[in-house]
């Protein structure tokens, strides 16, 4: 089972592998300060996504598929793509050698039906049995609308718990 993770060009996940939150003390945190209620250093960060689940500060995000922009979306994306490197990572490997500790996914949100999500709700983490239960179907991207100001929340993806907090090189490739 293969999921997709994009990293900002001029990494080095090739070398030393796609670091969680937790694995990457320079990581920017800016998107982080809002949803945490102001933590704005590293180690604030990780333990308020602790606070969420165990292990979440050192899960990776994977969509079953890249991304794909459309009129809609495409001011939302296609800067965010041509910015990043596309990985694919090589889940079923990665658990067959002990690095899944856990597996969960946020489903696509209806922002117009989801009425009972509380406000500035972006994400809705589901914990899942194991990574047999990742769908693998088609996402429809044509939900994305850079109108409603949510980039992943309306398509679903998922976030792997990898024990310490990195996976390796040799579980990913390099698609772009």
């Amino acid at each position: 089972m293969i999921l997709y993770h994009y990293i900002t060009k001029g990494n080095t996940a090739l070398s030393e592998g796609i670091l969680s939150l937790a694995a990457n003390p320079q990581a920017d945190l800016s998107y982080y300060y809002k949803r945490t209620g102001g933590e704005t250093t590293h180690e604030g960060v990780v333990k308020w996504m602790e606070s969420c689940f165990k292990g979440r500060s050192r899960a990776i995000r994977g969509f079953s598929e890249p991304i794909q922009w459309t009129e809609k979306s495409e001011k939302m994306f296609k800067d965010f793509i041509e910015k990043a490197d596309l990985f694919a990572i090589d889940v079923s490997a990665l658990e067959a050698d002990g690095f899944v500790e856990g597996v969960y996914v946020s489903p696509a949100l209806r922002p117009n039906l989801d009425k009972k999500l509380l406000k500035d709700v972006d994400e809705v983490l589901v914990k899942l049995n194991s990574i047999n239960e990742i769908d693998t179907s088609p996402v429809d991207w044509t939900v994305c609308d850079e109108k409603l100001g949510l980039r992943f929340s309306v398509v679903p993806y998922y976030l792997i718990v990898v024990k310490g907090g990195i996976i390796p090189p040799r579980y990913i490739r390099k698609e772009n």
